[in-house]
């Protein structure tokens, strides 16, 4: 199978050689907005990320019973990024504690000491400066020990907060964010957003405003992918969020005068991303100061067995846990669609 770029569709590639992988894993209370995200077991939404690092990182999971799914029963996208790790394993595989309400066990865990962040709807804001000032500085002294790292990402209710981040800083966003959802809540997420900027007020800097609209894991690999590119290549895996983090960056950087090296930076999705039509990530990405390296990895659940795999097809869940990327490192290793749906599969019969 093939790697493909967003713009044209020409096929391209991942760096060579083998690539750590970190999951920037948080918890946004946006996320208990009822109906706003489907990325998790309802009414315990906040434990997703806990669930997703733990399986990441072992295949198992230790905070429930059982691995995060929707209410319809579609699992993880964690899966893939999981089989690709078990069949062509990532130099390593670090789990970014970016605000977790419950620590995953098991995992080789970086704690940075930040809390959840607040809903966006509430009047409490988070300090969005001192968050990326942290990805910053992790960026600056994070040494890969493979050839390059891969930066994946798991936040329910993230594009909520990802959009609201990207208006307020004054860009396009109508009809560009993705959901978990096949048929995106509009409604509720278009009321979460207007309760949100209705805090902003004309008086404030660009860091009280992403305080009050954005979230953790935005914040930092914004600053993380700022620093980390002077050293080395950087594939942030994801889809809009992931977008909505290098444009942050970007507005950073533009606004102070911040040096990175965007030849380093590539982002990489799925072709689940690609195919939304609720969503445009090609418009994003083309409102940054600089044209960015964006992939897809063509990949469908079409050799699946496992019926509910194939709601991924219709539109259900697309990305997440740096699914695109992983693929796209899996398909750099030699890996082939059948061989990862095949060890998804593996994984689920063994899960129970």
């Amino acid at each position: 199978m093939k790697i493909f770029s967003l713009t044209d569709n020409s096929e391209s590639t991942l760096p060579q050689g083998r690539a750590d992988f970190l999951l920037a894993a948080s918890v946004t209370k946006t996320c208990e907005i009822e109906g706003i995200t489907q990325a998790g077991i309802p009414g315990k939404i906040p434990l997703t990320p806990t669930l997703d690092a733990e399986f990441l990182s072992t295949g198992k999971v230790f905070s429930l019973d059982d691995l995060a799914e929707t209410a319809s029963g579609i699992p993880t996208p964690g899966l893939l990024t999981r089989a690709v790790h078990t069949l062509t394993p990532f130099s390593r595989v670090k789990i970014l504690d970016l605000g977790l309400e419950v620590k995953p066990q098991q995992c080789d865990l970086l704690d940075f000491n930040i809390a959840p962040t607040p809903s966006i709807t509430s009047d409490e804001a988070f300090d969005a400066q001192v968050v990326f000032e942290k990805g910053r500085t992790f960026g600056r002294s994070y040494k890969p020990e493979g050839d390059y790292v891969i930066v994946g990402e798991s936040t329910p209710s993230g594009t909520t907060t990802a959009q609201a981040a990207i208006q307020v800083l004054g860009l396009n966003v109508k009809g560009l964010f993705a959901s978990s959802f096949k048929d995106a809540p509009t409604d509720i997420k278009r009321a979460t957003i207007s309760a949100a900027l209705s805090k902003i007020t004309p008086n404030m800097g660009l860091f009280e405003k992403l305080s009050h609209t954005a979230d953790n894991t935005l914040m930092f690999v914004a600053g993380f992918v700022l620093e980390a590119s002077h050293q080395t290549k950087v594939v942030l895996a994801g889809g809009t969020q992931m977008a909505a983090a290098l444009l942050i960056a970007d507005a950073i950087a533009s606004r102070d005068s911040i040096y990175h090296d965007p030849r380093h930076i590539t982002l990489c999705t799925t072709r689940w991303i690609t195919q939304d039509g609720a969503s445009n990530i090609n418009a994003l990405l083309s409102q940054l100061n600089f044209r960015a390296k964006a992939l897809y990895a063509d990949f469908l659940y079409e050799d699946a067995n496992i019926p509910v795999l194939k709601l991924y097809d219709e539109g259900e869940a697309k990305e997440g846990v740096g699914a695109g990327g992983a693929i796209a490192y899996g398909y750099m290793q030699g890996l082939t669609q059948a061989e990862i749906t095949a060890e998804v599969e593996r994984s689920m019969m063994a899960m129970g």
